[in-house]
């Protein structure tokens, strides 16, 4: 009887997992050592920084390793940003306020309370260029700064009416069949 129910409890457990984790590395020699986690409820500001959306702020040890956990977070997929920047402490408030930072990196990626995901440094300590994460929904941000940097080639190569014509056609074809693609509201 004490077997089943100790097989129970740790079936259980396996199986509960209600708290999420993302982590990373940075290049403490370039990045400051604060790292923000901010959630984005507002399409049109996915992009700066804004004082009202972080939601957690932590500091990278020594290496530039970091690490946000807890089970704060909604159980449905939402858009959350990592960022790092250059500013000094005294700039920091009224750069988050204004919702820019020149010098600064940041990451767009979907989440929820139960994902764990990964950002290591990449070629030229490069941070937050790849996502490992338990959510295959965690980079379509990522995939679609690709796609945008296609767009932006075809469109740049020749610029003609002809050219761009042929472009919106194949582009409005492509983007359409991509978002389709990712099953990803939120995309």
């Amino acid at each position: 009887m004490r077997f089943k129910i100790l097989l129970l409890l740790l079936f259980i457990a396996a199986n509960c997992r209600a708290q999420y984790s993302f982590s990373g590395q940075i290049n403490p020699d370039e990045w400051q050592n604060a790292v923000y986690l901010s959630v984005v409820e507002d399409y049109r500001k996915m992009s700066g920084v804004y004082s009202e959306q972080i939601i957690a702020k932590t500091i990278a040890d020594s290496t530039g390793y970091f690490e946000f956990k807890g089970d704060m977070l909604d159980a449905d997929n939402r858009i959350y940003r990592i960022h790092v920047d250059k500013c000094s402490d005294i700039q920091q408030d009224f750069n988050h306020f204004n919702g820019h930072c020149s010098d600064s990196e940041e990451l767009l990626f979907v989440a929820n309370n139960s994902d764990v995901l990964k950002l290591p440094v990449t070629f030229g300590n490069q941070v937050f260029c790849s996502i490992d994460s338990s959510n295959p929904k965690a980079n379509v941000f990522v995939k679609i700064d690709s796609l945008k940097n296609d767009m932006r080639f075809a469109y740049s190569e020749i610029r003609s009416e002809a050219n761009r014509k042929l472009n919106n056609k194949k582009w409005f074809k492509n983007l359409q069949n991509f978002g389709k693609s990712l099953n990803e509201p939120l995309a």
